[in-house]
């Protein structure tokens, strides 16, 4: 049985990671004595990963097409991953039943691949209490279609200025306004 904290939910890491997480972001989620989270210098140092919770607030919705999916049993969290070096970020949720499926982020910032391995195995999503680790979203397969709603990237952000602009075309002709 796994010996899980969940100071910040879908996100759950085991007691060993605990003191290695911490909030950032625009609205620092506090914990239970009112003060962001912050991580104990030892512990990042030892385990060789800063474990961020990040909070936005540039919010929007999220193409299906955008995310992935895995699930365990009857429990399935929807995802999207991205890596650059030894920093990787999960934007990830247990599927909503109704309405849409809020996305959230966590990064890990590791000082080596072996220890960015060993976190991505100590830290879990919860999906309806099946803690799946972030090791096991692996690839996944294409999220259902559905309402997603999350963090935006900076792809985000130029996906949606390409999709505002409009395609040339013939000039559609306004008619005159009555005199």
């Amino acid at each position: 049985m796994l010996d899980l904290i969940c100071d910040n939910a879908p996100f759950c890491v085991t007691r060993d990671y605990a003191p290695a997480a911490e909030t950032s972001g625009m609205f620092r989620k506090v914990d239970t004595g009112g003060r962001p989270m912050a991580a104990v210098p030892e512990a990042v140092r030892r385990l060789g990963v800063r474990v961020q919770y990040v909070s936005s607030d540039h919010l929007g919705d999220i193409a299906a097409q955008r995310l992935r999916q895995t699930c365990i049993g009857s429990a399935c969290v929807v995802f999207r991953m991205s890596c650059q070096d030894l920093t990787c970020s999960w934007q990830a949720a247990p599927v909503a039943k109704t309405g849409k499926t809020q996305l959230q982020e966590i990064r890990l910032t590791a000082s080596s691949a072996d220890a960015l391995a060993r976190a991505r195995a100590s830290v879990f999503v919860s999906a309806n209490g099946v803690p799946i680790s972030l090791a096991k979203l692996g690839e996944g397969r294409p999220a259902l279609p559905g309402l997603y709603w999350g963090p935006w990237t900076a792809d985000d952000t130029v996906k949606r200025a390409r999709d505002r602009q409009l395609p040339d075309g013939p000039a559609v002709p306004v008619a005159p306004s009555p005199p």
